[in-house]
């Protein structure tokens, strides 16, 4: 009786799969359209209250529904923290403190080039301010 054993066809090792795509838990972004913005935007809010006119659309969300977006009211507390306004600026949006601090900082650090943000800090963020938003919209408040 012979002990020989049959060769069985070679299976694909693990090592031969491709591998999968790496879940990344951050944005890579680029800096130099958010430069560009950041200075437009504190340039438009620097001459905004002598405008005849009001710029930018309104908030589609808050047109259709009534209630307010995550970022109703950014356009006014940008314009009102630029001018000097703080309690102006927190009562309109939050946000707009650190929306003015991130365009500063991208004008002063010109040499940054990219910069990557964990995704679960934008979703913080956005939390934040439509609980904001939504707080303000259930106690009456002006939005």
């Amino acid at each position: 009786m012979s002990t020989a054993t049959v060769p069985t066809p070679a299976t694909p090792g693990i090592a031969d799969a491709p591998a999968p795509p790496e879940r990344t838990s951050s944005l890579g972004i680029d800096l130099k359209p958010l430069r560009v913005a950041g200075a437009g935007m504190l340039a438009v809010a620097a001459v905004r209250p002598w405008l005849p006119f009001t710029l930018g659309p309104p908030c589609p969300l808050r047109t259709v529904t009534g209630v307010p977006c995550p970022f109703c009211g950014m356009t006014r507390g940008v314009t009102a923290l630029v001018h000097g306004q703080l309690s102006s600026a927190f009562s309109y949006n939050p946000g707009a403190f650190l929306v003015v601090a991130m365009a500063i900082v991208l004008l002063v650090a010109w040499r940054w080039q990219r910069v990557r943000i964990p995704v679960w800090a934008v979703f913080v963020f956005f939390a934040a301010l439509w609980a904001f938003q939504l707080f303000k919209y259930s106690t009456g408040r002006p939005l």
